[in-house]
């Protein structure tokens, strides 16, 4: 149990942390769909009323977004190692007991078979032809499998939570006028944004 609630704290900080890190960047990098988001969310909400997880029902685009961050850039895009408990045949190749296993999420997130825009940010790849939200199977930032992310439904609240409420209090905008945005990611256990400047700008709610 501490084992596990250990995990929780630590990987589920630095995952939830990258996350909203590359949706600041990419809002100031796509302001229509950060001015998008902010609209959905200031008519789906009562002025100082606070935001909840239950609002996602009537945000279809803004959950679509983020998403679409999620998918775009895939915090552990290798995910973490699994391994075989019993010889496994897959695909005509035996997979032998005891083989460590690991999930090609990033090329999972770009199979062109599987998205409507798999090489660039489009929030459409997870709204139908009635701009309704709809989450593909092949969406699994979490990894897959019976041993999937044991913190998933936090993260999905901590992420909704965070992103809605920053954008509902405050405008983010690129600060640097003379030098473009960087979308390369930074490898490590995780994969993080290269530190950028944010410039912010309080909006009357």
């Amino acid at each position: 149990m501490v084992f596990v609630l250990t995990e929780l704290f630590l990987a589920g900080s630095d995952t939830t942390a990258n996350t909203l890190e590359w949706a600041l960047l990419l809002m100031m990098v796509y302001p229509e769909i950060q001015a998008r988001c902010y609209e959905e969310i200031r008519l789906t909400q009562n002025g100082t009323e606070k935001l909840r997880y239950e609002d996602r029902h009537r945000m279809p685009y803004t959950m679509a977004v983020i998403y679409e961050i999620q998918r775009f850039k895939v915090i552990v895009p290798l995910s973490v190692p699994h391994g075989t408990v019993k010889d496994v045949s897959f695909h005509g190749y035996i997979i032998p007991k005891g083989t460590r296993v690991y999930f090609d999420l990033y090329s999972v997130h770009r199979d062109e078979s599987q998205w409507k825009f798999p090489h660039e940010f489009n929030p459409h790849n997870f709204l139908n032809d009635n701009e309704e939200f709809v989450k593909p199977d092949a969406f699994m930032p979490f990894s897959a499998g019976p041993r999937v992310c044991m913190g998933e439904s936090l993260a999905h609240m901590e992420i909704f939570l965070f992103f809605t409420t920053l954008l509902k209090h405050y405008e983010f905008f690129w600060p640097e006028k003379h030098i473009k945005p960087d979308l390369t990611e930074r490898f490590g256990i995780t994969q993080s944004p290269i530190p950028y400047r944010v410039g912010i700008r309080h909006r009357d709610v």
